[in-house]
């Protein structure tokens, strides 16, 4: 049996693949959405919600910089 982090990454590489193969199916934002709810699973995280409202309150982060500026594209 594979440890989690190699199912993991068979995880990524399943999207990945599926991208290629279909891209209209799997534009860039969906495509990095899918494997962040991946990433964020193995983490822990229940809800992209839980996670990026950890985010929020760490003020050096990409996202909480991007709130407060105001350039945050849903």
């Amino acid at each position: 049996m594979m440890d989690k982090e190699l199912t993991l990454l068979d995880r990524i590489e399943e999207i990945r693949q599926k991208a290629a193969e279909n891209p209209k199916s799997y534009p860039a934002d969906y495509t990095a959405r899918l494997i962040s709810a991946v990433v964020a699973e193995y983490m822990g995280y229940g809800s992209r919600k839980d996670w990026t409202d950890e985010l929020k309150k760490h003020p050096e982060s990409s996202y909480a910089s991007r709130l407060a500026e105001n350039r945050f594209h849903i």
